[in-house]
């Protein structure tokens, strides 16, 4: 019996499953509710999300993932065992997850201890063999980019904690660039400008609405909208008019950040592949990517053609699960086994024929 293979988009925000044979099968926020009397989980995903801003002081939100890497082993581990639970079809689940073989997208600018900590999350979650590769990559494959030709395939994932820029060819990365500035960063702009400027403090959860709602990242929307907070002198509720003009102000640095990211790809690319870029233009892909506007920014910065994928949400997710059907490719592409699984393959080997006896 062939193991199952699974791959999984386990971003800062949001964690995706996705089933060869069955597809996309969770797609929730990746975030935990915790009882800090006795560590019990209390929820995760949607469930917890719900709760966030509206907990009594035994009951503490933990997003176990920060800027693409793991912050809290155990609850990662954890809320990764829940969702796979989650992944039951028709009452029966493929055989405790112990089987599986797993692709995993992770941020361009990982450190080896932080793949490797992703790696024996998902190990101990109880997958029996991790593979990994660059979500930039994944998402260039599942925009439908043929990355094996010598062709420039320039990409740029925007996610939840960073933003990865790829000039991907012949298969592998000609040049990238990763920084720690992704949907979340906007997010937070917002807070500290309320705080600044109208002297109220709201949560996550509003500002994500604000950004939504009226951001805008060239300013060119002219939008009100009421927001509720709490005063910062009094304690109390407060209702204020916040204006699009506002958000934009709010939100320039971080976008400026991702603009000068980018260009910093570009500029270190050779002459040579300049022509393509002129060409092919940038994908733009990654949940931070829906922000208002964004594509317009883009192609008034770098005087490019920007393309907007439709679903940039599970677009890498999508590139993983066309590269399950690949995993022969693995060896000549930026994709790889993970040293822990080279090392051991003919240990791996015998466990398979082991568990078909």
């Amino acid at each position: 019996m062939c193991p199952k293979q699974i791959a999984i988009d386990f971003g800062t925000s949001n964690t995706l499953i996705y089933i060869k044979g069955r597809g996309l099968v969770l797609q929730e926020p990746s975030v935990v509710a915790i009882n800090k009397n006795n560590d019990r989980i209390l929820a995760v995903g949607f469930d917890a999300q719900r709760m966030i801003g509206k907990t009594p002081v035994n009951i503490q939100i933990i997003k176990p993932l920060k800027y693409g890497s793991i912050n809290h082993f155990d609850i990662a581990k954890v809320m990764l065992q829940n969702f796979i639970e989650q992944t039951k079809q028709g009452g029966r689940f493929f055989k405790a997850f112990s089987r599986a073989e797993v692709l995993v997208g992770v941020p361009s600018g990982i450190t080896q201890v932080e793949r490797r900590g992703i790696e024996e999350v998902i190990k101990e979650a109880g997958a029996r063999k991790v593979m990994v590769v660059k979500s930039v990559v994944a998402a260039a494959i599942g925009s439908g980019a043929s990355i094996n030709k010598p062709k420039i395939t320039f990409v740029v994932d925007v996610g939840g904690g960073t933003t990865d820029v790829a000039a991907i060819t012949l298969g592998g990365i000609l040049v990238e660039n990763s920084i720690k500035v992704g949907g979340n960063s906007i997010d937070e702009a917002i807070i500290h400008y309320l705080k600044k400027k109208h002297n109220i403090n709201i949560g996550e959860i509003t500002a994500e609405n604000i950004k939504i709602k009226i951001g805008d990242a060239i300013g060119k929307e002219e939008k009100v909208l009421e927001v509720t907070g709490q005063n910062l002198t009094s304690g109390l509720p407060i209702l204020v008019n916040i204006n699009s003009a506002e958000i934009f102000t709010a939100i320039k640095r971080p976008l400026d950040k991702i603009v000068a990211a980018i260009k910093k790809v570009i500029e270190q690319c050779p002459p040579e592949s300049a022509a393509d870029i002129l060409e092919n233009g940038v994908v733009l892909t990654g949940g931070g990517s829906l922000l208002n506007n964004f594509d317009t920014l883009l192609r008034n910065e770098l005087g490019i053609k920007v393309t907007s994928v439709e679903q940039p949400l599970i677009m890498v997710t999508q590139g993983l699960g066309i590269t399950l059907d690949h995993l022969d490719l693995l060896d000549s592409m930026m994709l790889e086994y993970s040293p822990r699984d080279i090392q051991n393959k003919e240990s791996i080997i015998q466990e398979d024929k082991d568990i078909e006896e």
